[in-house]
């Protein structure tokens, strides 16, 4: 459930809206055409979500001076959907040989809530978002998602599967990926 909390007007920005969500699990801002939407999690409060825009203002002025009226995103979407095609599916597989896994299906998706999940029938889905990501990064959700087809929770067997296939560095991939969000 959506509950608008509190609405500011920033200068370079446009209306900053907070809204309440009861479920979301974080602070998220997303980056509109006239307007910054500020979601606040079910146990978040205003005044971190008010820090939490200020510390990421100066991003968001960047990224909108990076909008250009006349660019559709749609374009960009494409452009980005064709590159993760042509990249992710290759890569995926490298992966898998290079690391002894198998899956049955890989499909790119246009997920803005996850970087990529596993069936228990080893599909694997991956956001087109993904190419925004440095390649350590791409790579990291590659491997977590080929580890799911062994194992399909979050176990201690699942993390020290994910461990032994990026070199131990597991826990600080997981660290480093949490600070990247997709603003759209």
């Amino acid at each position: 459930m959506l509950t608008t909390v509190k609405t500011l007007h920033d200068a370079t920005l446009g209306a900053v809206v907070f809204r309440k969500n009861s479920r979301a699990r974080q602070y998220i801002l997303r980056l509109k055409q006239d307007e910054v939407v500020v979601t606040i999690p079910r146990n978040g409060n205003y005044r971190f979500a008010e820090a939490f825009f200020k510390k990421n203002r100066p991003v968001l002025i960047q990224k909108k001076t990076d909008i250009r009226p006349e660019e559709q995103p749609e374009h960009d979407e494409a452009a980005l959907r064709r590159q993760a095609k042509a990249y992710l599916p290759a890569e995926l597989s490298r992966l898998a040989q290079a690391h002894g896994f198998q899956y049955a299906e890989v499909n790119i998706r246009k997920s803005k809530t996850r970087w990529g999940s596993c069936s228990s029938k080893k599909n694997i889905n991956l956001s087109l978002f993904l190419m925004l990501l440095p390649p350590h990064l791409i790579e990291y959700v590659l491997l977590h998602e080929l580890c799911h087809t062994i194992e399909m929770n979050h176990s201690q067997a699942f993390w020290n599967l994910l461990d032994r296939h990026t070199g131990g560095k597991a826990k600080a991939l997981k660290k480093e990926i949490r600070g990247w969000r997709i603003l759209r």
